[in-house]
């Protein structure tokens, strides 16, 4: 999924769900820097000297390693599920153990345990493994890690994640094929609406006490007309027209900006820039109560609780987790 499922359709929900809006847009927001969490900073706090440093949830380019990529994947983007899935079935007939299905059991855990959070970094945990959870649909029957599993086709690409489909399984309303699969014939609008339904469900048991500002049955017609008119090839076609619906169903929203809560809290130097990761709290913050800082521990609290779940399946293959 991209920003049109991580952001808007996540705000979309979440409120329908019962969320503030303000609620919601932390939420959504935090689904979507999940993907573009991919900067390594050392942030000084000039009042006494402590540096702070983040963990990135994402990596811009798999041929160039950052620091502890490899485990970025199966941790926030392609969460182990059950091999033995029937939406996993090959014409191969492969299974394999680290393979992403659809609401898999360490997925339902992740985004149950960041419910029950009661601390300031709710939302925002939320927000991360909703990303997590919500991936489990778009990146179906792909592993997250280097694996011949998921080739498609002849290319030259790496067999990481979904590499080889390029972005075919994060458009919205895309219909692409996947030859892997018995059942080949994919389409994106099937595979969301599922996920966006799974999703508001954990959304209204987070919210027992609030009555929903929409129900299922409402939420569901608005996200088939958001979603709009099904495509294949390409190119990721009616996107603006999308847009213009996002716009219109959830202006609060406004349009996601990834450097918003960076450049709220973390000062640049005078050209604008943040040099070798380095950098500064800004002098009128206090860094704690920033949604970057609230962000960051919620990536690293959801890294630690992902690790216990997920480590031991790769011990299985032979992989320890933690050393990648």
């Amino acid at each position: 999924m991209d920003t049109e499922f991580h952001y808007y359709m996540t705000g979309i929900i979440a409120h329908a769900a019962g969320f503030s809006t303000a609620e919601s847009k932390t939420i959504a927001t935090a689904s979507e820097y999940t993907d573009e969490n991919d900067e390594i900073l050392k942030v000084k706090d000039r009042r006494n000297s402590k540096v702070y440093e983040n963990y990135i949830s994402q990596t811009m380019n798999i041929l160039k390693p950052k620091q502890r990529l490899m485990r970025i994947y199966p941790i926030f983007h392609f969460i182990p599920g059950e091999p033995d899935a029937d939406t996993a079935r090959r014409r191969d007939g492969k299974m394999h153990l680290l393979n992403t299905t659809p609401d898999s059991e360490i997925a339902n855990y992740m985004i149950d345990e960041a419910i029950k959070v009661t601390g300031e970094t709710r939302l925002y945990r939320i927000g991360i493994a909703t990303h997590a959870y919500t991936d489990t649909w778009a990146h179906q029957n792909f592993v997250g890690w280097f694996d011949y599993f998921n080739n498609i086709g002849l290319n030259i690409r790496p067999d990481i994640g979904h590499a080889d489909a390029e972005y075919h399984p994060d458009w919205p309303s895309h219909r692409w094929e996947d030859e892997r699969l018995v059942e080949g014939s994919v389409h994106n609008t099937v595979r969301f609406l599922a996920a966006a339904k799974k999703l508001y469900e954990k959304y209204r048991a987070a919210l027992q006490n609030l009555a929903p500002t929409e129900e299922w049955s409402v939420l569901q017609k608005k996200l088939l007309d958001v979603m709009g008119l099904p495509f294949s090839g390409s190119s990721n076609w009616y996107q603006d027209n999308r847009m213009d619906t996002y716009r219109r169903e959830a202006p609060w929203l406004g349009e996601f900006d990834e450097a918003e809560w960076r450049d709220a809290s973390i000062k640049k130097d005078l050209m604008g820039f943040i040099i070798n990761g380095c950098c500064a709290w800004r002098e009128d913050v206090v860094p704690e109560e920033t949604d970057w800082y609230r962000f960051q521990e919620a990536v690293k609290e959801h890294q630690q609780l992902a690790m216990d779940r997920i480590n031991p399946v790769f011990s299985r293959i032979g992989v320890d987790l933690k050393a990648c």
